[in-house]
């Protein structure tokens, strides 16, 4: 029997903050399952396979949010605020994302990985640019930098918070991996 993408989206995202993105293998995975790597999905075939559909997970979550935004939100400056109030909140509540959009070995993964992930950087933004632009248009947003120069720096200042936030998620995970061997090397 075959384990659905929510069992194994579950497990993979367990497994990240657990261990990190080098613990993630298919091996690691079908044991977490209690299956055999021929029982994952059809569809989850390397690691790869499973990145990019952890990856389009949140591109789905990222696509829906920002036409929220666009769709139900009247002022440039309201959709501005939440649109990284809301960003934030999802690396909180899901931070095994932040494992795969930092992941050092990106430019080493499939090209369907750098694809997604390039899909998800132009809907941010061009989010960020339709709200910023608004935003000068209603003359809430007074500034006479371009919006490209604008969205650019925004997006490195927001990046370069969420890799801190991924730094501590790291080193919580390296404490974790000392404490471990400092308790078995105590004979506990």
């Amino acid at each position: 029997m075959e384990t659905t993408k929510s069992e194994i989206s579950t497990k993979a995202a367990q497994i990240l903050m657990q261990n990190g993105l080098k613990a993630l293998t298919l091996p690691n995975l079908a044991v977490e399952l209690g299956v055999s790597e021929n029982q994952l999905s059809s569809d989850i075939k390397n690691v790869d396979d499973l990145i990019l559909m952890l990856l389009m997970e949140f591109e789905v979550q990222i696509n829906e949010y920002v036409q929220v935004i666009t769709n139900h939100v009247e002022s440039a400056d309201d959709k501005f605020k939440l649109l990284f109030k809301g960003l934030y909140y999802l690396f909180m509540q899901k931070p095994h994302y932040l494992f795969l959009l930092f992941d050092k070995d990106l430019n080493t993964r499939d090209d369907r990985v750098k694809e997604c992930m390039s899909r998800i950087k132009n809907a941010a933004e061009l989010c960020l640019t339709g709200v910023l632009n608004a935003g000068k248009r209603e003359n809430s947003f007074k500034t006479k930098a371009s919006t490209a120069v604008l969205v650019e720096s925004i997006l490195t200042s927001f990046r370069s918070l969420m890799q801190q936030e991924q730094r501590i998620n790291e080193m919580a995970l390296e404490l974790k991996t000392v404490k471990s061997s400092f308790h078995s090397f105590q004979g506990e």
